[in-house]
């Protein structure tokens, strides 16, 4: 179910990618359940904390968060970083994992699965105005 991504984020800037889940085959697309819900945990190299931890339906303070747009094969989806939560986030490479918790699972129960990884390089944002003016 894994496929892997690389992304720049700059600290201080909002940055949306998309993802869509795909069986481990790449091609087959995955439906989901409304109650099924999309993480996406975001962590240095080699630490086992993570910086930034958002799910579907819950924004951080900051307004990070992760939004399902559609539930049928394969599944889609925006995993926002907002430039609150960036801002926190020191320059360099971290782990990044988004996965489904899937409600219908029994066996194990809301059983986790990684459907992508990747490396998220956070870089320091250019200098100067950044305003509408």
């Amino acid at each position: 179910m894994a496929n892997t991504f690389e992304q720049e984020v700059y600290r201080n800037r909002t940055r949306d990618f998309e993802f869509k889940i795909y069986e481990a085959d790449g091609t087959t697309g995955v439906a989901i359940q409304t109650t099924d819900v999309v993480r996406c945990k975001l962590g240095r190299l080699g630490g086992g904390t993570p910086d930034l931890d958002l799910r579907s339906g819950a924004a951080t303070a900051n307004g990070s968060t992760v939004t399902i747009t559609q539930t049928t094969a394969p599944a889609t989806g925006l995993v926002r970083m907002a430039q609150g939560d960036t801002n926190l986030l020191p320059v360099g490479a971290y782990r990044a994992e988004l996965m489904l918790v899937d409600d219908s699972e029994t066996a194990p129960a809301d059983a986790v699965k990684v459907f992508s990884t990747g490396v998220i390089h956070v870089i320091d944002q250019l200098g100067g105005g950044v305003g509408l003016v």
